[in-house]
């Protein structure tokens, strides 16, 4: 039976989150770079989530109250609140008082400070990228209307292939949209720590807009999984395909726990089983046949570049995981980071 601190618990809950959820709404409806590049699509589906968790979300705290310390809207508003009184006791002290130590955080609350940021700078990107690669299969699903359906090789790197790499992506960015967007004990997603360090979040974030463009301006990356070389083409997509699809296999095995800079329980499975970063390397072999027919000594140094950055995301990725004693477990298990025997 609901007693009254049970209400109360289910309405600060609700009430946090849904401060936090409308006042990102707004900002992406606001902010000049948002609105430029979230698509109308993508921006709808974060209405409807919102609309949703506003009409859905205290009926299932009454039902399923939060455990633990909360959810991570209550720790960071309550967070907010104790920090705002400790500051103004931290300035009326500070001159007869020099010592008093300044308001802190506690380890949670920078979690759920971190995790909220990284919410809410991930998923208008996964959306984005989602409808992106959906209309661009739409498009090229109108064009195979008037093709034969006799199958060859010829016809699946020429025809089929264009479709299937969007789709990939497509995929891809369902799967990280979702795990962005919800996180449940129920779903064992539950984030447990997220990326502490300055330097991990820079490596993570230039790979991604609007960053990226910044970076791509001194190190440009080519990818065009279209690319051709004449007889070789169809090797050359092949072995894209394939990295493609090892990558695709990586975000899959993540199951509900895909996000970046975030450990929400070790992952074993799938490929995982095998390198401790399979969705890294496998991007960037895919990256290098691309560039193959095309090589030049810029797209080689470019190329190097992003190998380099993606590495030093896999070692701040490790610095962090390594705090928790499955992961420990885990690297003793799995030994190699990229490639099996190899690095």
């Amino acid at each position: 039976m609901l007693t009254r601190d049970d209400l109360k618990d289910a309405l600060w809950h609700y009430y946090a989150n849904l401060f936090l959820i409308w006042l990102a709404i707004l900002f992406y409806k606001t902010n000049a770079y948002y609105k430029g590049f979230i698509r109308a699509e993508a921006m709808q589906v974060l209405l409807f989530m919102a609309i949703g968790y506003t009409i859905f979300a205290f009926p299932y705290y009454l039902v399923l109250p939060v455990a633990g310390k909360g959810s991570k809207g209550s720790i960071l508003l309550r967070a907010m609140k104790r920090v705002w009184i400790e500051g103004r006791v931290y300035l009326r002290a500070f001159v007869s008082k020099p010592e008093h130590p300044l308001p802190r955080l506690e380890q949670h609350e920078k979690t759920a400070l971190l995790f909220v940021l990284v919410k809410i700078f991930f998923l208008p990107i996964m959306l984005t990228f989602f409808f992106n690669n959906y209309f661009h299969i739409k498009g090229l699903l109108v064009g195979l209307n008037n093709t034969p359906l006799a199958f060859t090789a010829d016809m699946f790197f020429s025809k089929l292939y264009p479709a299937i790499i969007p789709l990939i992506f497509l995929l891809d960015t369902l799967w990280f949209s979702f795990g962005y967007a919800f996180e449940f004990s129920w779903l064992k997603n539950t984030v447990k720590s997220v990326e502490p360090t300055v330097f991990g979040w820079i490596v993570a974030l230039m790979c991604y807009p609007p960053f990226n463009s910044v970076t791509a301006q001194y190190a440009p990356f080519y990818t065009n999984e279209l690319v051709e070389w004449g007889s070789r083409t169809m090797y050359i997509r092949f072995g894209i395909l394939i990295a493609l699809l090892i990558y695709l296999w990586a975000t899959f095995a993540l199951g509900a726990k895909c996000s970046n800079l975030t450990n929400r329980g070790i992952v074993t499975r799938g490929p995982y089983g095998i390198v401790r970063h399979p969705a890294y390397i496998a991007k960037n072999i895919s990256w290098w046949i691309m560039i193959l027919p095309i090589l030049s000594w810029q797209l080689f140094f470019s190329a190097i570049f992003w190998i380099v950055v993606y590495t030093l995301r896999a070692i701040t990725e490790e610095r962090h995981l390594i705090k928790d004693p499955d992961y420990v477990e885990y690297c003793k298990n799995v030994k190699w980071r990229f490639i099996p025997y190899v690095i």
